[in-house]
């Protein structure tokens, strides 16, 4: 009886040290080529998600930002709950709080920057990275419920002619 608890103990480590490993990977939702550009694609859905009234959003703070080292652009979407020195006064969830709407005007970064802004916890993240003079690789990663609704609102702004 002893070998069987040991046992079993020892396999369900094994089992959470695996899954563990790739727990903190965001999985790729969804890729796909589109007509467009790609800064005038992240502003219409930067402010499309901005003025999005859903409960499930207020938390969130989108960053547009673009890369012109690499034609590209992409906008995260940051749960406040899970940032860190986030000042509860000024939080989402806190129904007193006074929400600070972020600029909507792009952060010009270099692509060498890029890989400081996964260190964050995110809900998603939309890469738009130019192919030629009207197409666009579109990327989605992170959580697939609040990923889909920013790929449908992606789609409307490719169907709207690229307007807010």
């Amino acid at each position: 009886m002893k070998k069987t608890i040991v046992g079993s103990v020892g396999i369900f480590f094994i089992t959470a040290c695996v899954h563990w490993v790739d727990s903190n990977a965001k999985p790729e939702q969804f890729k796909e080529q589109l007509t467009g550009e790609h800064a005038v694609l992240a502003n219409c859905v930067t402010h499309k998600l901005q003025s999005d009234g859903r409960s499930i959003m207020r938390p969130l703070q989108f960053r547009n930002r673009q890369y012109s080292d690499i034609e590209a652009s992409e906008i995260h979407a940051y749960d406040t709950r899970y940032l860190q020195n986030a000042i509860a006064t000024y939080a989402p969830s806190n129904p007193d709080a006074i929400f600070i709407y972020a600029h909507t005007d792009p952060e010009i970064q270099s692509s060498a920057q890029r890989k400081d802004n996964d260190k964050t916890a995110y809900a998603f993240a939309l890469l738009l990275q130019k192919i030629d003079g009207h197409t666009v690789q579109a990327s989605l990663r992170g959580d697939s419920f609040i990923g889909n609704m920013a790929w449908k609102i992606l789609q409307s702004c490719v169907a709207a002619g690229h307007e807010p």
